[in-house]
């Protein structure tokens, strides 16, 4: 097993074997692909819920109580989003994506849509997206773009016309996941012939049973800085950053 920042050696090796004989993929990709780019995550002991808020920011019932709480919460969190860019390992998976014999589905937990402006043209946003927001009151569906500043200072942006709380389209705690999003991922995942774990602890659910949804006799492979329970059933588990391993696979 590869020791974190090390990129060499057989474990590797095989990793691109695997990828060069596999033409199906399916990805799962958490926030540890985005933090290379600037976003923090979650979980961490430098995470979101370590240093800005605890968990319970996200949760639905709160929300509706005082939206306000969640988006001065959410200002510096927006901010590391707008200013983020795609890093090498969101582009060495659009370049996987474009290649002729591969067919590539990225399932992801991230909110931050790296993937699509890295050039990743199937992708199920698992967990929603900040790219449009939607209306509590008439429920009309808007770009987040529209509220940039309100979403910047750190106050409740409203719906121009009705003047209802806009809500990002983001899964809460208290919300089920993009029914047509899980089945699309699920389905890719059940007929792969290779899934990749990128960035990600496998500690969410339910997006983190989607590698155990894999068909037998396909091909497992994980790249993670630290464990995670699937690691005992991959083939190839590299503790490394995935900037540092995609481009090396492409």
């Amino acid at each position: 097993m590869m020791e974190q920042g090390d990129v060499a050696g057989a474990p590797l090796a095989r990793l691109r074997e695997m990828v060069r004989g596999a033409r199906r993929i399916a990805v799962l990709s958490g926030a540890g692909m985005s933090t290379e780019s600037g976003i923090p995550d979650f979980r961490s002991p430098t995470g979101v819920y370590r240093t800005l808020c605890s968990e319970e920011v996200f949760d639905l019932g709160a929300f509706r109580r005082d939206p306000s709480q969640f988006y001065r919460v959410m200002a510096p969190l927006y901010a590391a989003m707008a200013r983020a860019r795609p890093n090498a390992g969101h582009e060495a998976l659009a370049r996987l994506e474009a290649l002729p014999d591969k067919e590539v589905c990225v399932a992801t937990q991230n909110i931050d849509g790296l993937h699509q402006a890295a050039g990743s043209r199937n992708v199920r946003e698992l967990h929603g997206g900040l790219s449009t927001m939607t209306c509590q009151r008439c429920g009309r569906r808007l770009p987040a773009e529209d509220f940039r500043e309100s979403l910047l200072a750190g106050t409740v942006p409203l719906h121009p016309g009705c003047g209802g709380v806009m809500k990002p389209d983001i899964v809460f705690f208290g919300e089920s996941l993009p029914e047509m999003a899980l089945d699309a991922a699920m389905a890719a995942f059940m007929r792969a012939d290779l899934v990749l774990v990128l960035g990600t602890g496998l500690a969410v659910y339910p997006a983190a049973l989607l590698p155990q949804r894999r068909r037998r006799g396909s091909d497992l492979a994980i790249v993670n800085l630290t464990g995670t329970p699937l690691d005992d059933q991959a083939q190839v588990v590299l503790h490394a950053r995935t900037g540092e391993v995609l481009p090396l696979l492409v």
